[in-house]
């Protein structure tokens, strides 16, 4: 597994398992958060093609929200698209930290805001590893009754 850049991000009250994507040119939410915060959101009127750096793959982008976001020096609202994110609830990428100075260190796996260090530390390999196979499980345990009350059906 890689070391990514993740945090946790507090969106609408909501403590977002966030992802900071330097090679992202969109900021997102999860569908899976929209629906636990029960988050409003807007119906674009015409859909946005997102396209990943692997040829087809592709998805659309048909709903965002306006969020209040909450991390570092940083309280603002912000505009996400909702996307079907696998492993985080958040992706922030280039468009938020240039808005608010967010520069990564990927020499010491640090955030600056404003030139100044987040002072929390991000996640490390097994945090990341522990967080992703924690919300497994309870997809899976989410999944599991609905499986078997479709059977009895």
């Amino acid at each position: 597994m890689q070391l990514c850049i993740a945090v946790y991000v507090t969106l609408n009250g909501f403590k977002a398992f966030t992802l900071f994507d330097s090679g992202s040119t969109t900021d997102s939410i999860s569908l899976q958060a929209v629906r636990v915060v029960k988050l409003p959101v807007f119906t674009l009127e015409d859909s946005v093609s997102l396209q990943l750096g692997c040829m087809g793959s592709r998805s659309k982008i048909f709903y965002s929200a306006e969020l209040a976001v909450e991390f570092a020096s940083i309280d603002a609202k912000h505009h996400f698209n909702v996307i079907n994110i696998d492993r985080y609830d958040c992706i922030l990428g280039t468009h938020f930290m240039r808005r608010y100075g967010v520069m990564l260190d990927f020499q010491t796996n640090t955030i600056c805001v404003g030139g100044k260090p987040y002072p929390y530390p991000t996640l490390s390999v097994g945090e990341e590893a522990a967080v992703v196979s924690n919300r497994q499980q309870q997809v899976a345990q989410v999944r599991q009754p609905q499986r078997a009350s479709s059977k009895q059906e």
